[in-house]
C-alpha cells in the first residue's frame, strides 16, 4: 500500500501546485514556483538516500541511486546559489557563469549514468524481460522517435548557439541531448517494472519510468508551452512530477 501512496503523491503535489499558483497568480520566477522547485529537489535528494540506505556497499543499485543523488545534488546547490546571490544568471563568460553551466553539465551526466545504471540491472540480475529482444527493440525505436519530436528541437536549437559560442547554451544543450537519451531508456525500465509487476521489488522501476515521462513532458511544455512571462508555469507541474516521482 506504501508504493501506491508514492505513486499518488506526486499527482496530489502537482494539483495543489496547480491549486495555488492559479490563486496567487503565480509566474515561473515568483517566489512561490522557485521555492516549490527547491522543496521538490529536496525531495528528490531524500527518496534517493532512501533508496541508497536499502543496498549494502559495492552494489549495483546503491551506485546507480548515488548518481540520482549527486545529480539532484548538484540541481540544488546550482539553484541555491541563484536564488540567494543571484536575481538573474550570471554571464556566460563570467567565472559564475561557467560554475552554473559544468553544474548543470555534471547534474546531466550523472542522471545519465544513474538511469543507464537502472535499465541495466535488468541484465545484472538476469530478469527476463516480457516480449523478448524484439519487445526491448520495438519499446526502445517507439521512445527514440518520441525522444527526438519533444527534445530534438530543443536539442537542435541550443547546439547552434553553442556553434556561435553561447556558452550559457551548454546546460541546455546536455539536458536536452541527456533527456533524448534517457528517453531511449524507457524500454529497459519500463519493462524491467513490467517484469517485477506484482511485488515491491517492480515499484522502484514504476516510479523512476514515470519521473522520465515526466521530464518529457516537461520538455514539451519548454519548447512548446507559453514562453511569455506572466504565463502559467506549466513546465514546472511536470519538473515537479518528475522529481518526486
Amino acid at each position: 500500500m506504501r508504493y501506491r501512496w508514492l505513486a499518488i503523491f506526486p499527482l496530489l503535489y502537482a494539483v495543489v501546485f496547480i491549486l495555488i499558483a492559479w490563486y496567487l497568480g503565480a509566474d515561473a520566477g515568483s517566489p512561490f514556483v522557485v521555492g516549490q522547485k527547491l522543496l521538490a529537489r529536496v525531495l528528490a535528494i531524500s527518496g534517493c538516500l532512501a533508496a541508497v540506505a536499502a543496498f549494502g556497499r559495492g552494489d549495483h543499485l546503491r551506485h546507480a541511486w548515488l548518481w540520482l543523488f549527486v545529480t539532484s545534488a548538484l540541481v540544488l546547490i546550482r539553484d541555491v546559489i541563484r536564488v540567494f546571490f543571484f536575481e538573474v544568471s550570471p554571464p556566460a563568460l563570467s567565472q559564475a557563469g561557467l560554475f552554473f553551466s559544468a553544474l548543470g553539465v555534471l547534474s546531466n551526466v550523472a542522471l545519465l549514468v544513474g538511469l543507464l545504471m537502472l535499465a541495466w540491472a535488468w541484465k545484472v540480475a538476469a530478469i527476463e524481460l516480457p516480449g523478448g529482444r524484439g519487445g526491448v527493440i520495438a519499446v526502445a525505436l517507439a521512445a527514440a522517435v518520441l525522444a527526438i519530436a519533444v527534445a530534438g528541437p530543443g536539442a537542435v536549437e541550443q547546439g547552434r548557439a553553442l556553434l556561435q559560442q553561447d556558452w550559457s547554451a551548454s546546460t541546455l544543450f546536455a539536458s536536452a541531448v541527456v533527456d533524448i537519451l534517457a528517453l531511449c531508456l524507457l524500454a529497459p525500465l519500463l519493462l524491467t517494472a513490467l517484469a517485477l509487476r506484482g511485488g515491491s521489488f517492480g515499484w522502484p522501476w514504476a516510479l523512476i519510468t514515470a519521473s522520465v515521462l515526466g521530464w518529457l513532458f516537461y520538455d514539451a511544455a519548454v519548447y512548446y508551452g507559453p514562453s511569455q512571462a506572466g504565463e502559467f508555469p506549466l513546465a514546472d507541474v511536470f519538473r515537479g512530477l518528475a522529481l518526486n516521482y
